[in-house]
């Protein structure tokens, strides 16, 4: 009988350490900006603890599923702009194809909301860099 227990021990043990390895996180960033400042980082993870690692300490109850934090950075002409960092759980990954889309549109909106000039086709010409966007001309602007 102790065999047995210590077999389903070691059986559940090796299933909650597959469960763990399973998760995943990706982050990126775009739209670079002077001085090597990114105006989006996004986090998307399966992993609650990154989440919560990600996230400044709230006083909202429950577990954390999410934050925007956001800072000021000078430009050389004076003028500021907000870079901002998304992070969120999932309890799906978005495949590296969607995660690029997504970090792309977010970088679009966050441009367009300070009416600064939009730097989110430097560096990539407006088109998702993962190879599984092909064919690439249904992804060009």
């Amino acid at each position: 009988m102790r065999a047995r227990g210590f077999v389903l021990t070691l059986l559940g043990i090796a299933i909650a350490l597959t469960g763990c390895a399973t998760m995943g996180t990706r982050s990126g960033y775009l739209g670079i900006l002077p001085r090597d400042e990114q105006l989006v980082t996004l986090v998307v993870s399966e992993d609650a603890a990154i989440v919560r690692g990600e996230c400044p300490w709230n006083v909202a109850h429950g577990n954390v599923l999410g934050c925007q934090t956001s800072r000021k950075v000078e430009l050389p002409d004076g003028r500021s702009v907000r870079v901002v960092k998304i992070v969120r759980f999932t309890d799906r990954l978005p495949s590296p194809m969607a995660f690029a889309i997504d970090i792309h549109e977010l970088c679009h909106a966050v441009a367009a909301l300070q009416g600064i000039d939009d730097p989110c086709h430097t560096g990539n010409g407006g088109v998702v860099q993962h190879p599984a966007a092909l064919p690439r001309n249904l992804i060009r602007r």
